[in-house]
């Protein structure tokens, strides 16, 4: 979080509208009680439509240093090795360890254990072991960049 990160500010107030702005100052140190880092955003208000005091929630356009990878939900087991995915090489099923980054719902953010254009099992049967041999189907499930 730095100056110059570009917002996007929605009042409730004020449904179907949001207003742009940037963050230009930052209190550059954590609040260890609360783990929150004061900010001031800048907003043009020309018409004066919001005034101080209201609520507010806040996107912030934070850039990414390295594009995160996205991962079928079904893809993924939890097990007593913890989190982890079958990756598929020349029909060889290989268990890679993935740190989860976000939970998305039926996709999940990761880092670690996968990369671009490799092909992953998804919903794979509880039997399925590391080495195990699969066959590829047409439209097989891996990771994307976002």
């Amino acid at each position: 979080m730095k100056p110059g990160v570009d917002a996007t500010v929605r009042v409730p107030e004020i449904p179907g509208r949001s207003f742009a702005g940037k963050v230009t100052r930052t209190a550059d140190a954590l609040d260890p009680a609360t783990r929150t880092l004061m900010t001031e955003i800048d907003v043009p208000n020309p018409d004066g439509e919001l005034s101080p005091g209201i609520y507010c929630t806040v996107e912030l356009k934070i850039p990414r240093r390295t594009p995160s990878l996205i991962v079928p939900a079904g893809a993924i087991v939890f097990d007593s090795d913890g989190l982890h995915v079958l990756a598929v090489e020349d029909g060889v099923a290989h268990s890679r360890k993935i740190t989860e980054i976000r939970d998305l719902g039926t996709e999940v953010e990761v880092t670690d254990g996968v990369s671009q254009g490799d092909k992953v099992v998804l919903n794979p049967p509880v039997d399925l072991e590391d080495g195990s041999k699969v066959q590829i189907r047409a439209t097989p499930a891996g990771p994307t960049q976002r």
